[in-house]
């Protein structure tokens, strides 16, 4: 084992299973150039040691605590955000029990869906004043993930929407405490008086039928 290789292990993994060339080459000491050409060569070795997701960007992704979702606050350069929501969030939070195919991020930018060895990461882009509503998911990378209640209105604003994605919704259970409130404060905030209705009946309907299964 080189000794960059063991100080990758030793000092840089421990932190995070995600990371890029510029911090590599600083825990080790050496130029961006070297610490590049030797993370390439890890990635050339088959070993499953890392694997560059892109560009200056790299993940140990056989270690137990890698996540493709630890991989969210990389793809966003400095004064850019986004958040895990939708059915990804859905899902980390037991509201649904489909596991996504992609990773589901909300932004205020739109960006093109990205490919990547360790996942696909679908961006949705949303307007400013209905960003929001997030915190961290701690853990090895943590993560900005929306609350279960802002996940599902991400949801529900989406559906209503120009292509209505995520019209078709798999079976929502809603958690103990849900926080209603927060979810129709989000509701009310939609200025476009047909989305806002449309919004409020989609969760009207989830509602009842929450408060029906309970019942039965």
């Amino acid at each position: 084992m080189s000794r960059f290789e063991r100080i990758l292990w030793r000092d840089l993994l421990p932190r995070s299973p995600v990371f890029t060339t510029a911090e590599a080459a600083s825990v080790a000491e050496v130029s961006p150039s070297m610490a590049s050409r030797s993370l390439s060569m890890l990635a050339k070795e088959g070993v499953g040691v890392i694997t560059r997701v892109r560009r200056g960007l790299w993940a140990a992704y056989r270690q137990p605590d890698f996540s493709p979702l630890h991989v969210v606050p990389h793809l966003f350069r400095t004064g850019a955000a986004g958040y895990v929501s939708l059915l990804s969030a859905l899902n980390l939070h037991g509201m649904i029990e489909q596991i996504p195919r992609m990773v589901h991020v909300v932004t205020t930018t739109q960006r093109p869906r990205l490919v990547t060895p360790v996942g696909t990461y679908e961006f949705h882009q949303i307007q400013r004043d209905l960003f929001g509503g997030f915190g961290f998911y701690r853990g090895a990378g943590s993560f900005d993930i929306a609350t279960p209640a802002k996940a599902l209105f991400d949801t529900l604003y989406l559906a209503t929407r120009k292509g209505r994605r995520f019209s078709s919704l798999p079976e929502v259970s809603l958690p103990e405490g849900f926080a209603v409130a927060e979810l129709e404060s989000w509701i009310r905030k939609i200025g476009h008086l047909p989305i806002r209705v449309g919004v409020e009946d989609r969760w009207r309907e989830l509602e009842v039928k929450s408060l029906v299964d309970e019942v039965t």
